[in-house]
């Protein structure tokens, strides 16, 4: 028994050693730090509700040394936030995990590193894994729950999994008083695109609508057999809708053929097809059933 526990908190030793070094300290609120993961070597990871600045962000890579850098970018729906160092130094960048299978009750450790440049660890299991979710309408490949604690700066650091697969990125600023893991997978689609744009594009249409019951009358008059649509209650001057001549009462019943009950249908659609694409939109107007193309834009997520 002692040999084995001897042997396992070798090993965790070794994979927090290994994992720290792609991790840095960050001071983006004037004293007070958070973590990061070394994405690129010149570009951090880190959580976006640490950094109050947008230039002149300290990021502390060892005890004594620090270098600046600047904002590129970040996604309030994953709480991630992507750092350009000012100038390239030598880190290593982090081996984040890619299709890790994980299992509630697994052992993980949150590493992180202080703001004197020490690194630190807390250790736990998983104690809660859901599928795919989303917050701001920012999709998260998988909800990671670990069961460790959090201490002030553990923020924006990794979460390592067994054979120190970087699991993802830890956090306390999603979710009020509760601590999660955003996916490595996550992690790199949502950094690409702020490194690439400076923030998450969100599809729209620039339509504001609320579900309505569409009457039996109404739907054999115009020829169609839903019994809910989204009646438009706004149109956004020069949007995408606006542009394809969507008009105030209008009442969608589909787009390319799927029908919807809510408004997440709608947003769950649109992120599915993404923006730039062409797509076929079915409304009620003056009780008659009518076609038009509508090409769905871009803006930030936020």
């Amino acid at each position: 028994m002692a040999g084995n526990w001897s042997e396992l908190s070798k090993e965790i030793s070794q994979a927090v050693e290994q994992a720290g070094k792609s991790i840095v300290a960050v001071d983006g609120r004037s004293g007070h730090t958070s973590s990061g993961i070394v994405w690129r070597a010149d570009s951090i990871l880190t959580a976006a509700h640490s950094i109050r600045h947008d230039t002149n962000i300290r990021v502390i890579v060892g005890t004594g040394r620090s270098h600046t850098a600047k904002l590129s970018g970040k996604d309030r729906g994953t709480d991630l936030a992507v750092l350009k160092l000012d100038e390239k130094v030598e880190l290593e960048p982090a081996q984040l995990g890619t299709g890790t299978t994980l299992s509630v009750g697994e052992l993980t450790v949150a590493v992180a590193r202080t703001r004197r440049g020490n690194i630190v660890a807390s250790g736990g299991v998983i104690s809660g894994l859901m599928g795919e979710w989303q917050i701001a309408r920012t999709r998260i490949d998988q909800f990671i729950r670990p069961d460790l604690m959090l201490y002030p700066g553990f923020s924006g650091g990794a979460l390592v999994g067994p054979g120190g697969n970087i699991l993802g990125l830890n956090t306390s600023g999603l979710i009020r008083g509760k601590s999660i893991t955003i996916p490595s997978s996550t992690l790199t689609r949502v950094a690409e695109e702020i490194a690439s744009k400076g923030h998450v594009a969100q599809p729209y249409v620039g339509l504001v609508m609320q579900p309505v019951e569409i009457p039996g009358s109404l739907q054999k008059n115009a020829g169609v057999d839903a019994n809910t649509g989204l009646l438009v209650m706004h149109v956004e001057p020069g949007g995408p809708a606006d542009t394809a001549g969507a008009l105030l009462g209008d009442i969608l019943i589909d787009i390319d053929g799927r029908s919807f009950e809510d408004l997440e249908d709608v947003h769950e659609e649109l992120r599915r097809k993404g923006a730039g694409v062409e797509v076929q939109a079915k409304v009620i107007r003056g009780g008659q059933n009518i076609q038009m193309a509508i090409r769905i834009g871009e803006r930030s997520a936020g």
